[in-house]
């Protein structure tokens, strides 16, 4: 079977749906559902896997120190977030913005998947001790009933900025903007 080279390259048996669809990079034709579309207009995969390797620019420590950076902050703020109450709600993404400027900072501003993904990790890890220490009490109980509101209040708390933060963290490092 000889292939006709203004067919796709992805699927040479696609004569029946074949459109003439090209990437407008390296003009090579390619099948409508291989198209990913860009705002610039539609590319192959192979162009748009060779765009996103151009935006990968960390070097091989930047991941462990993100990781760290992360992990110190989310702890530091965890410590506080049970004493401070109902401003935990308040202060938590801003907590994650720290985290994200400080991380960008530490790592001269490159940036990568891998990074972002280093940056959540260690803002989950840093949340983690104080609200493993937080939750124990509740599976130690010798009464055998929950406790009061009260009592549950600075869980709730540590809960919600073990959520918030690590959320807000890698939402910032991916670049999420409200519009």
């Amino acid at each position: 079977m000889q292939l006709d080279p203004s067919k796709p390259e992805n699927n040479p048996a696609a004569d029946d749906n074949y459109i003439g669809l090209r990437c407008n990079k390296c003009n090579k034709p390619i099948n409508p559902a291989d198209a990913v579309l860009t705002p610039t207009g539609y590319r192959c995969k192979e162009c748009v896997r060779g765009q996103q390797k151009i935006f990968d620019t960390t070097k091989p420590f930047d991941s462990v120190l993100g990781f760290l950076v992360a992990g110190l902050i989310a702890f530091a703020g965890s410590w506080l977030a049970s004493r401070i109450g109902f401003i935990t709600l308040l202060l938590a993404p801003g907590v994650g913005l720290l985290i994200s400027n400080a991380v960008r900072m530490a790592v001269s501003h490159r940036r990568s998947a891998k990074l972002n993904n280093a940056v959540l990790t260690g803002a989950v890890v840093g949340c983690a001790p104080l609200l493993i220490m937080a939750l124990i009490p509740l599976f130690i109980s010798h009464q055998g009933i929950l406790p009061s509101l009260a009592g549950l209040l600075p869980l709730i708390w540590q809960v919600l900025y073990a959520v918030a933060v690590p959320s807000s963290a890698y939402a910032h490092m991916k670049g999420f903007r409200l519009k």
